[in-house]
C-alpha cells in the first residue's frame, strides 16, 4: 500500500423547561435550527416545521412550532431539510487515495496538501463519523490533531496473517509498521521462524486492537482475489479470532470478497462483512452469480450478519482507464487544488499510465479491462441479490480502496452512494444505512445516528430532500459537528 457555505444566521442559545414542544422558552448560549423538514431513520415520516435545540453539542429538544426566546440566535431552516451525520464505516485515514510512492517523495508539498485536506474532504461530504478498519497509531494521531475531522473510530489494527495479503513482507517486530500478526496453523511454511507462535494466538491479536481503544476487529480472509495464491487466515482461527472477539464485546468485520472468504466469515458468526461478494470460480468472463454465492448472500441474510457492499472499490480503478473523475466539480471537495493540477500534468499522466500497466501485466487472462467491467458488473449484480434478500445493509466505501486517485476521500463515499441508488438500493435504505444502521451495528446508536434528544449534534442542513433524490446528497448547505455550525463551502480545499 502506499504511504499514501451561503449560511443562515448562526446562532447560540439555551433551553428552558418544556423543550420539545410548540413555544418552548429558551435560555441564552445554545443553537436552534428552526422551521426545517427534519427527517431522521427511525421517524415513520418526516417532521415538518420542526425545530431542533442544541446545547454543549448535544441535542436538548425538539418539535414543532415556534421557539421563543428574545435573545436565541437561530438558524433558519425554512425550505431545508435536517438529517443526521453520515457514517462511514470503512475508511483507511493514513493511504493515500492520490499520490503514489514516488509522487510523494518527489513532492512532498503535495502530500502535506493532500493529508490537510483528508478530514475536511470527509466532512464536505456529510461524514461527520469515520471507522478505520486497519489503524496504524500515527494515522489517528495525525487526524485527531488536525483543527477540524470527523467523529473517530477504528477497530485497531486489522489481524493479518504472516506473507498474505497486507502483510507480505513482516519487519522487525519493534518496527512502527509491524502488522498485527496471528499465527495460522495452516500457512505454517510462511510463518517466520523467529517469531514464537504462543505471541501471536487470535487471543492476543484481539488484545492487540482491544489496546488501541477499537470498538471493533477486523480479520483479513483473503488468498488472492482469485488471481493470487497468498496464504490466508483460515475458518477456526477465525472462529477463535470471532470468540475472543465476542469475550471483548468488539463487533467483528471480515474482510471477504470471494465466495471461500465469505462461507468462512459466516460460519465463524461474523458481525459484517467488510465487503461484497465478487470473487468465485468459473469462467471470468461471466458476472452472472453461481448458485455458491447467491446461496451465501441468502445464509448471510438469515444470520444477521451485515454487509458492507463497497461496490466503489472496484469501480474506482476505472481512473486508471478513463481520468475523467478530474473533471467532476466536485472533486476540489476531495483534492486540493495543487493535486488535482498535478494528476493533470504530464508527469501525473505518465504515473498513471504506468500503473495501469502494472495492472495490466499482472492480469489473468482476456486482461485487466474486460475483467474490470465484468468485476463491476457482479458487485453489481450481488448487491441486488442483498437487496432482495433483505440482508442487512450498511454504508461503508472502504475510501481509499486502491492505487490511483479513483477513491478520493470523502468523494468516494459520494459515488458509493451513488452506486446504491443506481443499483436498486431506496432512498429511505441508503439514508438508514449510512446513519442509524451504521451506527447500530458498531455499538455506537447512543451517540450518534439519529436526530433524537442526548445525542451528539452531528447533523447536514440540506437544499433537498433526500427521499426525494439521490442528488441531495450534493446540496448540503452546513455541516454540524458537535453542534458547530460548519459552512460547507468553508471545507472546500481551496481554503
Amino acid at each position: 500500500m502506499k504511504k499514501r457555505i451561503r449560511v443562515f444566521v448562526l446562532v447560540v442559545f439555551c433551553l428552558a423547561a418544556g423543550a420539545g414542544q410548540p413555544n418552548a422558552k429558551v435560555a441564552d448560549q445554545e443553537i436552534v435550527i428552526e422551521n426545517v423538514t427534519l427527517i431522521s431513520p427511525e421517524r415513520q415520516v418526516p417532521l415538518s416545521h420542526a425545530f431542533v435545540v442544541i446545547r454543549n453539542g448535544r441535542i436538548v429538544g425538539m418539535g414543532t412550532g415556534v421557539v421563543d426566546g428574545a435573545r436565541a440566535k437561530r438558524i433558519d431552516g425554512t425550505g431545508r431539510f435536517l438529517i443526521p451525520g453520515l457514517i462511514d464505516s470503512h475508511v483507511h485515514v493514513g493511504h493515500s487515495a492520490a499520490l503514489d510512492d514516488d509522487a510523494i517523495d518527489a513532492h512532498p508539498e503535495l502530500w502535506a496538501a493532500y493529508r490537510a485536506q483528508v478530514p475536511r474532504a470527509f466532512l464536505a461530504f456529510g461524514f461527520t463519523s469515520v471507522v478505520d478498519l486497519d489503524l496504524a497509531p500515527k494515522d489517528k494521531v495525525w487526524f485527531e490533531d488536525t483543527a477540524l475531522h470527523p467523529r473517530f473510530y477504528s477497530c485497531g489494527p486489522g489481524i493479518k496473517v504472516a506473507a498474505g495479503y497486507m502483510a507480505f513482507s513482516v519487519p522487525a517486530p519493534s518496527a512502527p509498521n509491524f502488522p498485527n500478526l496471528v499465527y495460522e496453523p495452516k500457512e505454517t511454511e510462511h510463518w517466520p521462524k523467529t517469531f514464537n507462535p504462543a505471541d501471536y494466538s487470535p487471543e492476543r491479536a484481539v488484545a492487540r486492537a482491544a489496546d488501541a481503544q477499537a470498538i471493533c476487529v477486523k480479520a483479513f480472509v483473503e488468498s488472492g482475489f482469485g488471481t493470487f495464491n497468498w496464504p490466508y487466515l483460515h475458518t477456526e482461527t477465525l472462529q477463535k479470532i470471532a470468540a475472543a472477539a465476542k469475550e471483548r464485546n468488539l463487533v467483528l468485520m471480515v474482510h471477504a470478497n470471494s465466495v471461500d472468504a465469505w462461507r468462512s466469515a459466516i460460519d465463524a458468526h461474523a458481525d459484517i462483512l467488510a465487503h461484497g461478494l465478487w470473487v468465485w470460480p468459473g469462467d471470468p468472463d461471466n458476472s452472472v452469480p453461481p448458485p455458491a454465492a447467491i446461496n451465501l448472500i441468502a445464509a448471510a441474510a438469515r444470520a444477521g450478519i451485515r454487509v458492507q457492499p463497497t461496490m466503489q472499490t472496484v469501480a474506482g480503478e476505472r481512473a486508471m482507464i478513463d481520468p475523467s473523475l478530474l473533471d467532476d466539480p466536485r472533486i476540489t471537495m476531495a483534492l486540493p487544488q495543487a493535486v488535482i493540477a498535478y494528476f493533470h500534468s504530464a508527469e501525473g499522466a505518465k504515473a498513471r499510465t504506468a500503473l495501469l500497466e502494472e495492472y495490466r501485466k499482472a492480469s489473468p487472462q482476456p486482461g485487466f479491462e474486460p475483467l474490470l467491467k465484468v468485476v463491476i458488473e457482479r458487485t453489481r449484480a450481488t448487491f441486488k441479490l442483498m437487496l432482495q434478500d433483505k440482508a442487512g445493509l450498511i454504508f461503508g466505501s472502504d475510501t481509499p480502496a486502491g492505487e490511483g486517485f479513483g477513491n478520493p476521500p470523502g468523494l468516494n463515499g459520494r459515488l458509493e452512494i451513488q452506486d446504491w441508488a443506481d443499483a436498486g438500493a431506496s432512498l429511505p435504505l441508503i439514508l438508514r444505512a449510512a446513519t442509524l444502521d451504521n451506527a447500530t451495528a458498531l455499538g455506537l446508536s447512543r451517540e450518534v445516528g439519529s436526530i433524537e434528544t442526548g445525542k451528539r449534534a452531528d447533523l447536514l442542513l440540506l437544499k433537498e430532500n433526500p427521499l426525494a433524490s439521490v442528488s441531495a446528497y450534493d446540496s448540503i448547505q452546513i455541516v454540524f459537528l458537535n453542534g458547530e455550525p460548519i459552512p460547507r463551502e468553508s471545507l472546500r480545499a481551496r481554503y
